[in-house]
């Protein structure tokens, strides 16, 4: 009979070892988490990552508009701009709106930092659907997008700066420096990269992932217009604007869509 107890106590015991790690792994589990009735692994890594797809869409949504609202600002401040492109009316022209246009480049300065919002959680969300080659080609031509901005805000911070300090010579060279900042070859890189970043994960709508690319060919013919012609500024000029406000609007609305509802839009 002892030896049968010893046995039972034994087969007990062994069998109590399964139920002692299960109960060992929800201990650690709680510990962690803060609640024990935590899914499987398989379960919780698919949670985490739906839930961070939205939040990150969302968020990138926000970083475009703001940026769209503060770009459309700073070009109202910009106002009409100088009768020509020569130093005397350029100097003039900035002596005169000294204040809206030293306003105009402070809001373009917040608009680049409200695009890094837009940048960072897309290029995570691109990079999470498998496209990494693609999500690398955003990053790139973001950076590239916010480095000439902020450098083409410097030029015409200092433009503003030397107006009145006649120096015809320096309003002449930094007027053309701010002028032929090849920041719209940027947008073209920038605009053909989100538009193959989301025809590959399947992300907004299909009209929104063509007019992207439509409006890489324009930038980049707008590009060539701008590096070749004499005048700092084609007539070109306000028509960009206005299409590449419309499309990080367009962009922001689909980001927003697309955050609230896991499935990806085919329309």
């Amino acid at each position: 009979m002892a030896d049968v107890a010893e046995g039972k106590v034994g087969d007990s015991a062994v069998a109590d070892q399964p139920a002692t790690m299960l109960s060992l792994v929800r201990s650690v589990r709680y510990g962690l988490y803060g609640r024990r009735d935590v899914p499987d692994d398989g379960l919780m890594t698919s949670v985490n990552v739906d839930d961070g797809r939205g939040p990150s869409l969302r968020l990138a949504a926000t970083g475009a508009l703001v940026f769209a609202l503060l770009f459309v600002v700073h070009h109202v401040l910009q106002g009409t701009g100088p009768a020509s492109s020569s130093a005397a009316n350029v100097a003039s022209y900035n002596v005169a709106h000294r204040g809206a246009l030293l306003a105009s480049e402070v809001a373009l300065g917040l608009g680049l930092l409200a695009f890094i919002a837009f940048l960072a959680p897309f290029v995570v969300v691109i990079w999470r659907a498998g496209q990494e080659t693609v999500a690398v080609a955003v990053l790139v031509a973001g950076t590239i997008f916010l480095v000439l901005g902020f450098m083409s805000t410097a030029a015409e911070t200092a433009l503003v700066a030397v107006a009145d300090s006649n120096e015809p010579g320096a309003v002449e060279a930094l007027n053309q420096l701010q002028g032929r900042t090849p920041v719209v070859w940027s947008v073209a890189a920038l605009a053909a990269a989100v538009s193959v970043a989301v025809l590959r994960s399947g992300l907004l709508w299909r009209w929104l992932r063509i007019s992207g690319l439509v409006l890489a060919g324009v930038f980049l013919l707008a590009s060539i217009s701008n590096l070749v012609g004499r005048d700092v500024e084609g007539g070109y000029s306000l028509i960009g604007v206005g299409l590449f406000v419309a499309w990080m609007l367009a962009l922001s609305a689909g980001l927003w869509r697309a955050g609230s509802n896991p499935t990806p839009s085919r329309v």
